[in-house]
């Protein structure tokens, strides 16, 4: 797996996490990313997609509560920038779509042009109960059959306590949790 380019972006993940999430990446096609901040996983997800998979990364890039002072003196667009720069290469080859929203709004305005599917979604986006329970449930249905939900940060209360209240307890590898969705009743989205 390649993972340079990750390791010299900045951010919180692991090598082993990268290794693991650039692994599954590589046998995928449509992975949404929800909190993608200055594009750390990403990268290593879309430098190690083959074919031609797309990454469709959703952030405000305003960060959450926890980035307040950091974000206080900094333009608005200040990390979007960063994550522009980043992903320039796979921005301008289409392998990486920025989707400028918030978490759930962009779940509804996929569910309602009709683009489900996705072979994984992948939440790290706010760390707080409430903002994983609604991303869970958001996003949740728009993966495929078969298709991977996951998410970053497994040992965090709030998200221990939001997967395990909407998913029962999900696998997991390090701090990444992971959930194979079952195959829905007559291919629905509920």
């Amino acid at each position: 797996m390649n993972i340079k380019n990750a390791l010299a972006t900045e951010g919180w993940m692991k090598t082993a996490e990268f290794e693991w999430l650039a692994e599954k990446a590589s046998k995928l096609r449509t992975i949404v990313e929800v909190g993608s901040w200055m594009g750390r996983s990403t990268t290593a997800m879309a430098d190690n997609m083959e074919g031609p998979g797309v990454i469709l990364a959703v952030d405000t890039w305003r960060g959450s509560e926890e980035h307040g002072s950091f974000l206080a003196d900094k333009p608005p667009d200040f990390i979007y920038r960063i994550f522009c720069k980043n992903l320039r290469k796979h921005v301008d080859s289409g392998r990486v779509c920025a989707v400028h929203l918030p978490s759930v709004e962009a779940a509804r305005v996929f569910q309602a042009i009709g683009c489900a599917g996705f072979d994984m979604v992948f939440i790290d986006a706010a760390h707080d109960y409430e903002n994983v329970k609604a991303d869970i449930q958001a996003w949740k249905p728009l993966v495929k059959p078969g298709g991977l939900l996951r998410g970053h940060d497994w040992g965090h209360p709030p998200i221990v306590q939001a997967a395990r209240e909407l998913l029962g307890t999900p696998k997991t590898s390090s701090t990444i949790w992971y959930e194979r969705i079952a195959n829905r009743p007559c291919g629905g989205l509920a």
